[in-house]
Order: C-alpha cells, then sequence, then structure tokens
C-alpha cells in the first residue's frame, strides 16, 4: 500500500513539473512573438534608447575621400603643367613661346574640367562651366596649333622681344607655382579655385604678350582670351563665396 503510495506522489511531482515547463514554454512563445510583432522593438533585443546612432558622417567621409582624390589629380595636372612651362624652350620668337605655353595650359585646363565630372562632381552650374570650358578651350587650341605650326616654318626671329617676354613669363609661371594647393571645404570650392587660377595664368600670360608680338593675329587671340577669360574670372568668385 505504501509502494503504491510513493508511485503516486512521484507521478504527482513529475506532473506537475511537466506544467511548469509547459507554461514557461508558453510565456516565453508569447514574449517572443510580441517583439517581432511590435514595429517598434529593437532586431538586437535591446530597447530604442540604447541602439547604436546610425553613424552621420558617413557621407562626410565619402566627399572627403573624393576631394582628397581630386586635388591629388588637379597636383598632378599643376605638376605636368609646370614641367613643360619651366624652362621654357627658347625659339627666337617670343610669340611662337607664348602659343606654346597656351596649348599646354588649355590641355591641363581641360583635363582641370574634365575631373570635376569624374570625381562625382554633380552641381548643375559647375557641371555646365566644366562643359563650356572643355568646348571652348578645344576650339581655342585648334586654332594655336596651326599658328604654332605656321610661326615654327617661319623661323622669324626677334629675340630682344622674346627675352623681355620670357622675364615676364618666368615670373607670371612661378607665381602660378606659388599659388598651390587649392581649397578643399567642397568639391566645387576646389575645382573652383583652381580653375580661377588656371584662367588667371591665361590672362597674365595674354597681357604680357600684348607688349611683344607683332603678329596681328595674336594680338587679336590675346585680347579674346582676357575678355572671356577675366568674366568667368569673377563668376568663379561669386560662385564660390
Amino acid at each position: 500500500m505504501k509502494e503504491n503510495r510513493r508511485y503516486w506522489i512521484i507521478a504527482a511531482m513529475i506532473g506537475v513539473a511537466f506544467l511548469l515547463i509547459a507554461a514557461f514554454t508558453t510565456a516565453n512563445w508569447y514574449r517572443g512573438k510580441s517583439k517581432t510583432t511590435d514595429p517598434n522593438a529593437s532586431t538586437n533585443g535591446f530597447s530604442d534608447s540604447l541602439t547604436v546612432p546610425p553613424n552621420k558622417n558617413l557621407d562626410n567621409v565619402s566627399a572627403e575621400d573624393v576631394i582628397n582624390r581630386y586635388l591629388t589629380r588637379e597636383q598632378e595636372l599643376r605638376t605636368n603643367l609646370l614641367k613643360e612651362l619651366k624652362p621654357m624652350e627658347a625659339s627666337g620668337n617670343g610669340s611662337l613661346d607664348y602659343v606654346k605655353a597656351m596649348v599646354s595650359l588649355n590641355e591641363a585646363t581641360t583635363l582641370l574640367s574634365e575631373s570635376y565630372k569624374t570625381f562625382e562632381g554633380n552641381d548643375e552650374t559647375f557641371k555646365l562651366l566644366s562643359q563650356q570650358t572643355e568646348k571652348g578651350l578645344q576650339a581655342e587650341n585648334e586654332t594655336m596649333k596651326e599658328l604654332m605650326d605656321k610661326y615654327a616654318r617661319e623661323e622669324h626671329k626677334n629675340e630682344d622681344m622674346e627675352n623681355a617676354y620670357l622675364t615676364d613669363f618666368n615670373a607670371l609661371v612661378a607665381e602660378f607655382e606659388k599659388a598651390g594647393t587649392t581649397d578643399s571645404s567642397s568639391l566645387e570650392h576646389a575645382f573652383s579655385q583652381a580653375l580661377m587660377q588656371y584662367d588667371q595664368l591665361a590672362v597674365n600670360l595674354s597681357t604680357s604678350i600684348l607688349e611683344y608680338t607683332d603678329y596681328n593675329e595674336v594680338v587679336t587671340m590675346a585680347q579674346k582670351i582676357i575678355n572671356d577669360r577675366k568674366p568667368q574670372i569673377e563668376e568663379l568668385k561669386k560662385l564660390t563665396q
């Protein structure tokens, strides 16, 4: 009799244990379901107040990386241009020296404008400016290369005028080199400041050659460059204020 009672007690205890386990499992299931269906629930199980906020600086880091890569490219273009401009090999004709220098400067300026788009420049005003710059310089260089071939064939010499021009030329190139690195606060600022420096060198070289050339076509072209670049420089200043 006592043996049977002991079996009943053990069975009762086992039954209670099963009931407790079932109750605990059911409670956990409902709790998990409520977290899954709650739109405000955190996916990692923590409350919203404890979740890690998104990194708001990711876009800025990306933009900074683009600017740095652009500045590296701009410095490469500037270095290559300076290698072509200094020292300028005397040809005996200051006008030929000017045209050669302007061809190199225009090619570097074209690559500078292209790099704005290459490095994800998406401001519509600056995109249009870069496109207009590339188109204008392409046409300008076609004419200048024709003049360069023409003057080279003529072998026209005027060393006194050339020496006077090259004195100005070397000083202006040194001034351009000294201007150095451009602003890196944004891609647009970096591009516009570099373009202003290139445009200013074109204006300065063109202003100088007006005193030292006896070619009417060079006078016409140099004056056009001055008339075109000066307003662009002023516009770039306004855009980056």
